[in-house]
């Protein structure tokens, strides 16, 4: 069946405000130099490196990446531009393992040691190798047996007489799991090792200490780790289950008091308060690699021709089914409002003004948005590719499964959720007002918020109670993802943002819980089908230019998107051929069988 729309899409007519609109995406990074080198060219058969050399090939890109950034201390301690720009970098969707060490190293680790350099200027040339990459730094958080209930670890810090530090695992179940922490880079690494500090046998609380893992060639005294098995699909990396043994750090390695914690949540929130922030920067990189899949997705469907005749005589694009088109048109305009919404909420970051806790919040409704979106887009865009949607090398699928690993560092999206909803119920603190108080989305949320209150106040228990448990926790993780939608939806008013794309992610937006529209009186199913409609009609015609203009077309190494680099990648692969006979055992059968 032929779209009533193809004749119209990719036509080169625009639209008086379209560059002006589109332009800012085009953005040029410092790693682009190295699109052209081999380390990061990629024609697919790469995927076919064993898990070490894959490994080795990550550490190699992220020192290329890291020193094409140059960063200085004050850009990290500041969260300036160049911080953000990284995580926005089109090059992190290339490979998610360098995301991953260059987040954590800069955001996290420079993040909690840079502080300290007033007061301990000999931390200086640590700190220095550190922001040159000629040091990884790893945050050692997480417990095997803890998970996310990280103040319950039982890593210990025991302070000596001599004012050195005994940094011990007790138990197997104590040992850190997930930080890299192997040879296979090849570089010295330091770890941030949250314990539990004990001071005359007494508990004082959780603080990080700073700790030598390896040397580049070999693991430190008294430290060890087994690495795990790569995460199913994603980039592998060298994580890891790391313990130790007794290991004694110098005086100064512990980061913050000594002192007893008066308040020993509140001083525990107030060391992790840059896992906020990379939270927030973490889910940023779903911007490129939503700019990626739906890049590779759309110009595959331009490309990829069907039978469109009754005898299968014409040929037409697949984009021309709308079955094709509403992923990728949804797809770009969560981009751009996503985008929007991370340029409002940097600043909040920024400003010191801004409570810890309101950080903490605005951070958890960013990243429970953006990967909403880019997991269910992500998912829709690889199975509109078919049987090439099912392979890492067309950049889809690995996008994906590298995402999900962001999903839950910096705290995963389902637990951060319960514990904003449960703290904003309890009047701990206050979200930014809405700007749209007329929006469906922003009304959306409001009905929400009425039935959560509402549940709330007919508890007889604490919000740790099972009452809570079944009436309140299934609405956390929904409720943050549509206050969510409000707020992207604002930051995209705000901005500017093409109405067409605004309107298309509402409509989008609605499309999530269709039935409170219907129940509440305010759309109809047949309503939220014309809305959804009208605005992919607006984008439609310029579908082919909206994706030239998402930038990234250097960054694609996906092979279908020609004829061309589809034939170089299958030259490349192995190749199986030979002169043997067939199966005697099996013609002799099929020759008895014909007699019969």
């Amino acid at each position: 069946m032929r779209s009533e729309h193809s004749t119209q899409i990719g036509t080169n007519k625009p639209r008086s405000h379209f560059h002006s609109i589109m332009a800012p995406t085009a953005k040029e990074y410092p790693s682009k130099v190295f699109l052209h080198t081999p380390l990061f060219r990629d024609d697919g058969t790469t995927e076919q490196y064993t898990v070490k050399q894959q490994i080795e090939r990550s550490y190699a890109r992220a020192i290329l990446v890291a020193r094409a950034y140059k960063f200085a201390l004050s850009d990290i301690l500041e969260m300036s531009d160049k911080l953000w720009d990284l995580h926005a970098d089109p090059i992190v969707s290339m490979d998610g393992a360098v995301t991953t060490m260059l987040s954590i190293h800069y955001n996290l680790v420079i993040g909690m040691i840079g502080p300290l350099l007033p007061a301990q200027p000999k931390l200086a040339p640590l700190i220095k190798k550190l922001l040159d990459f000629e040091i990884i730094g790893q945050c050692m958080l997480t417990e095997i047996e803890h998970g996310l209930d990280s103040r319950q670890i039982e890593t210990t810090a025991t302070l000596l007489p001599d004012g050195s530090i005994d940094l011990h695992t007790p138990h197997p179940g104590a040992a850190k799991y997930m930080p890299s922490v192997t040879t296979i880079s090849g570089m010295p690494t330091i770890g941030l090792v949250f314990s539990r500090l004990i001071v005359n046998g007494r508990f004082h609380g959780i603080r990080p200490v700073i700790a030598s893992l390896t040397d580049g060639k070999g693991m430190c005294k008294g430290v060890s780790s087994r690495m795990v098995p790569p995460r199913s699909g994603a980039k592998p990396l060298d994580h890891s289950i790391t313990t130790f043994d007794h290991v004694r750090l110098p005086p100064g390695s512990v980061i913050g008091s000594l002192e007893q914690s008066v308040d020993i949540r509140g001083d525990f929130l107030k060391s992790i308060w840059r896992i906020s922030t990379g939270g927030l920067a973490l889910s940023i990189t779903t911007i490129p690699f939503l700019r990626v899949g739906v890049y590779v997705a759309g110009k595959y469907s331009f490309r990829r021709m069907v039978s469109g005749g009754d005898k299968g005589s014409s040929k037409m694009p697949i984009i021309n089914f709308r079955t094709q088109q509403l992923p990728i048109l949804h797809g770009l305009a969560q981009i751009h409002v996503l985008d929007a919404f991370s340029k409002v909420v940097i600043p909040k970051f920024r400003d010191t003004g801004v409570n810890m806790f309101v950080r903490h919040g605005i951070s958890t409704i960013f990243k429970a948005t953006a990967h909403q979106h880019c997991q269910s887009t992500l998912f829709l865009l690889a199975e509109r590719c078919g049987a090439q949607g099912l392979f890492g090398y067309n950049q889809i699928v690995r996008g994906q499964a590298d995402m999900r690993g962001a999903c839950i560092a910096e705290g995963d999206i389902l637990t951060i959720s319960i514990r904003l909803v449960s703290e904003l119920l309890q009047g701990k603190y206050n979200l930014p007002a809405a700007r749209y108080p007329d929006c469906l989305l922003h009304k959306h949320e409001q009905g929400l918020w009425l039935e959560a209150k509402t549940r709330y106040s007919q508890l007889s228990g604490a919000h740790r109670s099972e009452e809570f448990n079944i009436a309140l926790l299934p609405l956390c993780r929904p409720l943050v993802e549509f206050i969510g939608h409000r707020m992207a939806y604002e930051a995209a008013m705000d901005l500017g943002v093409d109405p067409a794309l605004v309107q298309l992610y509402e409509a989008g937006a609605i499309k999530l819980d269709s039935g409170w529209y219907v129940e509440s009186g305010l759309l109809s199913r047949s309503k939220q089908y014309e809305l959804e409609n009208t605005a992919a009609n607006k984008v439609l015609p310029d579908l082919n230019r909206y994706l030239d203009l998402l930038g990234v077309e250097d960054y694609v190494t996906s092979p279908i998107l020609s004829e061309s680099k589809w034939n170089e990648f299958v030259s490349g692969l192995a190749y199986y051929a030979g002169n043997s006979e067939p199966l005697q055992e099996l013609w002799g059968g099929l020759s008895a069988s014909a007699k019969l």
